[in-house]
């Protein structure tokens, strides 16, 4: 029994650092783990599994159908008959059918075309998610390296607050100063301390959702590597060859333009239903009759055909005009819908790179604001130690080193989360060239206005 407690806990050793690096992630593995367990996108792998066999019902209409058929009558006659066919009797009839379409009015090859569009809005929106969930995993990570920041800030202004207070106390006792000294400090160390308590909850929250997306039970303790200075932060941003990244490569953009190709399909598959449709027939039955009198002799016979079947419907109360019509209705109300779209993405790409140069304005301000207001602290520090400066001096310089460092803290977080986001508006992590730098290379001499027209038109 011993023996087998011991090798249970060596085992329990030699697993807790699997299961701690388990339970550590980088940005990078982060993003890594969303996209494998989170839900969402299961569900959009199932989305784009249905549309690739939504391809083989399509397809499958230009194949010859094959079923067996069968058949049971009975015939009563009770008055005079002519001939043998109008005679009481059970017929029965089985055998094999096969049936290939000819001709449908072209609405078997446009439902194709729309199953194979629908295939390429599944893909679209399954990037589309993976844009959206690497974004939300970016901005609560950056938010917990904020959190974190916050709480080293909070936790030096209070260690700064303690050793105020506890100067405050021994001039007090010596009678350099009054009381009111004292809990003047108490106040801004309360202060510090609720700020402390936000920064926590912050911390919290940003990590509960973080496991959350990472497929994670939220009340985990998972640990997010990494500070919030140490990402890089990138000064230009080229507003042309944003916008025309965005119009080629948003996943939400190419939808609207396919969605288009869709309505314009189902409207071209409603009018082919006024056309003709042609079936070429095989059968090979069996058909036995038996009559109820026993004067006429039964029979049954073996046989095939072949037939050609015509059907044109030229009237159905007018179900395939509106129908066409509402399909064309929806194509022109999807392409006013893509318009708008394009206009929403080029203001979504636009307000990313003004919230990004704002972010770093407020961040080199701050930086200059944090080493303006340490010297100020030091010398109002210097000041107050020397019984030359007061309480009320000492502590506005606290308080503006505190909200210096703070500002700077949320100034790079800021910026990380509007790079985030103007990755996802332009469609991803930027790559070479294509067709975005040729586009971009023209702008360059042609003059930014002939893009824009472009798009618009």
């Amino acid at each position: 029994m011993r023996t087998i407690t011991t090798l249970l806990l060596l085992l329990s050793l030699c697993l807790s650092p699997l299961s701690a690096q388990a339970l550590t992630y980088t940005l990078d593995s982060a993003i890594e783990r969303a996209l494998k367990a989170n839900p969402t996108m299961e569900e959009r792998l199932r989305a784009l599994e249905r549309a690739s066999m939504d391809i083989g019902v399509a397809q499958s209409i230009f194949w010859p159908r094959a079923a067996f058929v069968m058949n049971k009558s009975f015939l009563r006659n009770s008055g005079s008959v002519g001939n043998t066919d109008e005679l009481s009797s059970d017929t029965w009839s089985h055998g094999l059918r096969v049936t290939l379409s000819l001709f449908s009015g072209f609405t078997h090859l446009t439902n194709l075309q729309q199953s194979l569009i629908q295939k390429e809005i599944a893909k679209l929106a399954m990037r589309q998610a993976e844009l959206e969930l690497a974004t939300n995993v970016k901005i609560q990570y950056f938010n917990h390296l904020q959190a974190k920041r916050d709480i080293r800030v909070a936790k030096e202004a209070i260690k700064r607050m303690e050793t105020q207070l506890k100067a405050s106390e021994a001039f007090v006792r010596e009678e350099l100063a009054p009381y009111v000294n004292v809990l003047q400090n108490q106040v801004e160390l309360s202060r510090g301390q609720e700020n402390l308590i936000t920064a926590e909850n912050a911390l919290q929250t940003s990590r509960m959702q973080l496991n959350r997306f990472l497929g994670h039970d939220p009340g985990m303790d998972i640990t997010y590597k990494g500070d919030i200075e140490d990402f890089p932060r990138q000064k230009n941003y080229d507003r042309q060859r944003a916008v025309i990244l965005a119009m080629e490569r948003r996943p939400d953009i190419l939808i609207a333009e396919k969605s288009i190709d869709v309505a314009r399909k189902r409207a071209w598959s409603a009018a082919g239903e006024a056309l003709p449709k042609v079936d070429l027939t095989y059968d090979n039955m069996k058909f036995d009759r038996d009559y109820e009198s026993s004067r006429y002799r039964d029979y049954d016979r073996q046989y095939w055909s072949v037939g050609l079947n015509f059907t044109w419907t030229f009237f159905e109360g007018g179900r395939t005009v509106f129908s066409t019509l509402a399909e064309k209705k929806q194509a022109e109300a999807l392409a006013a819908a893509y318009k708008n779209s394009v206009e929403g993405a080029k203001t979504d790409v636009m307000t990313a790179i003004l919230n990004i140069e704002s972010a770093l304005q407020v961040y080199e301000t701050a930086k200059r604001g944090i080493k303006a207001a340490t010297e100020s602290y030091a010398q109002a520090r210097e000041r107050y130690d020397r019984g030359i400066g007061t309480i009320t001096e000492l502590l506005d310089a606290q308080l503006r080193l505190t909200q210096a460092e703070t500002r700077c803290s949320k100034a790079m977080a800021d910026y990380q989360i509007a790079h985030a986001k103007y990755l996802m508006f332009i469609g991803g992590e930027e790559k070479n060239g294509g067709k975005a730098q040729k586009a971009a290379t023209k702008t360059a001499k042609t003059g930014s206005g002939e893009v824009f027209k472009a798009f618009a038109d």
